[in-house]
């Protein structure tokens, strides 16, 4: 005869470790066991008797897993995982089970392998079962994955581990990574490029689209974004949308993998500025361009090394867009994204018309990145028609100072009096001069500017190097066309050349 207080006693024994509830209701139902026994059963004591048997056969039966052979259970998991899944792991420490809030194992410290190799350390690792086949080990059924504070070293070969994961027959279960990091390493895995912090991405299968789909808030270079995958097996359509709003960028990409000539369309958002860009997938590079007439690009990315070179062409551009201190453009310099020495780009920006800012036009913007470096070397602007400005052996710097563009410049002059017309310079302080050339500091949150070797005509003037030190030992700006025209006419009231 199956002795109740035999299994009362072996479940007590394997339930102290899961809390201090379940061992709460045993004490009471074993009171109220004795205290039946004391009083003369009633009709009503009977139902309250089958109410409690009920109870306890179903707390009982959520509770078999705890008598589960560890071994055994192990092995079904990981069997399972890698054949639902291709996920192969290795435990390190012993499974224990949760009943809360879902029936569920739980372990830590597991390594996930890629061809018998770690690629990963989880330090906490849930797997949710099905409660309907629990009278035998052999019949229990891995449902939702959770992997929490996952460290993935990996690199551009192991990425494979995320790509299977979208192109799974079926993802009947959700399968999640919380709280993790992705360190990115070169191809021997001897440095470490940059890392991707995952908040949380989740792999499922969406039943009204028929699609594999992960979605996933990230963070790198300190920039937050969420990035979508939806793929369409059937259809061979794999639809990627990217969204950061602070760098206010959405991308949409769409290809069909059935074309063999890898070709797709891109959806830009930028700054409340949408275009679309053709590109071609081929063997170690993406060639991409734009038809539209009036902003236009081209350009190329290679991979091995990964170097880009594109050339952007604008009719006009705010370039309130750029230099104001909560823009897009800071917020990438801050966050260092840029700063990355595996990092090559040279990109040639032009604009026609700058508007918001009288005069100026066809600014020729070169940006090269190398090694870390923003260098904005032989980038040129013009005010009206009558002056040159060019920039030399200079670049973009961010410290605790601020973001600061440190370099030479040169003033070439087509027409001198139409600038002093402008100005209203004094007739007196008109002198006949070529170029203007000198080193400067220029804050870009500070606003902040100073000069130093200043030459004209390629001759320094002592007068003109007073007048220069005194303006920066104020810690000037020029943050206005009053401050700026009045800097102007006193620059040439002490030039005496």
């Amino acid at each position: 005869m199956f002795n109740l207080n035999l299994l009362f006693k072996k479940l007590k024994k394997q339930f102290l470790s899961i809390n201090d509830l379940i061992e709460s209701y045993f004490d009471n139902f074993r009171s109220f066991i004795i205290t039946l026994k004391k009083n003369k059963i009633n009709k009503d004591n009977k139902v309250i008797l089958v109410i409690g048997t009920l109870i306890i056969l179903t707390l009982g039966y959520f509770l078999l897993p705890t008598i589960y052979d560890r071994n055994i259970l192990e092995s079904q998991i990981k069997n399972q995982l890698l054949e639902k899944f291709d996920i192969k792991i290795q435990f390190k420490e012993k499974i224990s089970y949760g009943l809360l809030p879902r029936p569920h194992f739980n372990s830590k410290n597991l390594t996930i392998l890629k061809d018998d190799e770690e690629i990963a350390k989880i330090k906490n690792f849930k797997v949710f079962i099905n409660f309907d086949k629990f009278l035998s080990i052999n019949k229990v059924k891995v449902k939702n994955v959770v992997f929490r504070k996952a460290d993935f070293n990996i690199n551009k070969d192991d990425f494979s581990f995320f790509k299977k994961l979208l192109f799974l027959d079926k993802i009947d279960d959700k399968i999640s990574f919380q709280e993790s990091n992705i360190f990115f390493l070169n191809k021997d895995k001897s440095e470490m490029l940059f890392i991707n912090k995952i908040k949380s991405s989740d792999y499922f299968y969406d039943e009204k689209k028929f699609e594999n789909v992960m979605s996933s808030k990230n963070e790198i270079f300190n920039i937050p974004y969420k990035v979508i995958f939806e793929n369409n097996q059937k259809n061979k359509n794999l639809v990627t949308k990217f969204n950061s709003r602070k760098i206010r960028l959405n991308v949409k990409n769409e290809i069909d993998y059935s074309d063999k000539n890898n070709n797709g369309i891109l959806d830009i958002t930028f700054i409340n500025k949408s275009t679309s860009i053709d590109y071609n997938i081929e063997k170690g590079f993406i060639e991409f361009s734009s038809a539209n007439k009036k902003d236009n690009y081209k350009g190329q990315i290679d991979f091995k090394p990964f170097y880009l070179k594109a050339s952007f062409n604008y009719n006009q551009l705010n370039p309130k867009n750029f230099v104001n201190h909560n823009s897009v453009f800071f917020e990438i310099i801050k966050s260092q994204l840029l700063n990355n020495k595996n990092l090559n780009l040279d990109i040639d920006l032009n604009i026609n018309k700058l508007t918001n800012i009288n005069h100026l036009n066809n600014l020729i913007l070169k940006i090269g990145i190398q090694e870390g470096d923003i260098i904005l070397s032989n980038s040129n602007l013009m005010w009206k028609e009558d002056l040159k400005i060019s920039l030399r052996e200079t670049f973009l710097n961010y410290d605790d100072n601020g973001v600061r563009l440190i370099g030479k410049m040169n003033l070439d002059y087509k027409d001198i009096n139409s600038f002093y017309r402008s100005f209203q310079v004094n007739k007196k302080d008109r002198k006949d001069i070529k170029q203007i050339e000198m080193d400067f500091v220029y804050g870009l949150t500070s606003k902040n500017v100073s000069f130093d070797n200043v030459k004209i005509d390629n001759s320094s003037n002592k007068n003109l190097e007073k007048f220069i030190n005194k303006f920066n030992s104020k810690n000037s700006k020029l943050n206005n066309k009053v401050v700026f025209k009045n800097f102007i006419s006193n620059f040439f009231n002490a030039y005496d050349g």
